[in-house]
């Protein structure tokens, strides 16, 4: 019987649906092709247009474009478009403010980006091989484009893949030289009527109104870098031997730096100041605790990662203060994914549209 032969094909590699997320701020703009893993496949940087705001939306576009093109994309589709803005969101209209970047005020930035890609005559949504022979089937080149704050992003980048991985009722708290949240409510950003839900530095947590309040909320003048060099000043009595307290009284500079690797090494004064800061911080937290029942608080930012080795003393002060079910059933942790949150969240933010 003679044999009979068949053909061998080349199995064609399966596609994997891929995400964009863009990490926009006021010095710079990072856009990269991001996979359901949280990997970063390819990243691009560059310094953020000052010139115009269209400027910064046509080299974002520019930027997604060069990237749809990649080899690191291969054959993979991408199916939406995640941005994280270092500023506020309008959630009706999706406009965007930053404080710090000229010209920036209620800018439609999502409708100028989708302007750009557009007019540029690429459907990035499909690899280019295919692009040609789809292009009389669609209307348009780009995935749905979800715009969101800096500090939710943050918080769906720990619930992705991060300290709070796996939850999805998650408050991201960024401690810096201000105070802001980001919150997730069953995977939804809650932002508020207006895009502030998250203006966390304006918890009150004192029992008088000080005169510094008025400028960033009385937490953030209460918990952040500032007020722990501060409060080193204003604790700087009885304290013989510290050796933070000699370098107050001699007129060194010393930062927020000096002071928590005085406390890590016991100085008296510095473990006093790093402890009531961490108290002040532990009841804004309790607040939020209370308020939102979150399965997690993660605690990040440049002040708040610094205070990592007392985070027990916060965690102590926010359980004397909340509601003590909401307390018990929530962690408190700290921040986890790095460098690349604001990216991974975004593109996070970006899947959950996309229906992933």
């Amino acid at each position: 019987m003679p044999l009979k032969v068949i053909a061998s094909r080349t199995a064609k590699p399966e596609s994997k649906p891929l995400v964009m997320g863009v990490e926009f701020n006021q010095n710079q703009i990072s856009v990269a092709l991001v996979d359901d893993q949280a990997r970063v496949i390819a990243e691009r940087r560059f310094a953020t247009p000052q010139r115009t705001t269209r400027a910064a939306t046509t080299a974002i576009a520019g930027t997604l474009i060069e990237l749809a093109g990649s080899k690191e994309r291969e054959s993979n589709p991408i199916v939406a478009i995640g941005i994280s803005v270092a500023g506020l969101v309008d959630p009706p209209t999706g406009r965007v403010s930053l404080n710090n970047l000229r010209g920036w005020t209620r800018v439609p930035f999502g409708q100028l980006l989708e302007e750009s890609l557009d007019e540029s005559g690429h459907d990035i949504r499909m690899p280019m091989a295919e692009k040609r022979a789809r292009a009389h089937h669609v209307e348009s080149g780009h995935p749905p484009i979800v715009v969101s704050s800096r500090a939710s992003a943050m918080a769906a980048a720990e619930s992705w893949h991060g300290a709070a991985r796996g939850k999805s009722n998650v408050v991201y708290l960024s401690v810096g030289s201000t105070i802001e949240a980001g919150i997730l409510c069953d995977n939804r950003v809650l932002a508020g009527s207006a895009g502030s839900a998250g203006a966390a530095g304006w918890l009150a947590v004192g029992q008088e109104f000080k005169h510094e309040y008025e400028f960033n909320g009385c937490l953030s003048a209460e918990a952040t870098i500032a007020s722990l060099a501060r409060r080193a000043v204003e604790e700087n009595t009885g304290y013989d031997g510290s050796m933070l307290g000699g370098l107050i009284q001699s007129g060194a500079d010393f930062d927020a730096t000096t002071i928590i690797r005085a406390a890590r090494g016991g100085d008296k004064l510095a473990v006093k100041v790093v402890g009531d800061t961490c108290r002040w911080l532990g009841r804004g937290v309790a607040n939020l605790i209370s308020i939102l029942n979150p399965e997690t608080v993660v605690i990040g930012g440049e002040f708040g990662s610094a205070l990592k080795p007392f985070l027990d003393d916060v965690r102590e002060e926010a359980r004397r203060w909340a509601e003590p079910n909401a307390a018990r059933q929530c962690r408190i942790l700290a921040a986890s994914v790095g460098e690349t949150a604001g990216l991974i969240g975004a593109a996070r933010l970006a899947w959950l549209k996309a229906g992933n």
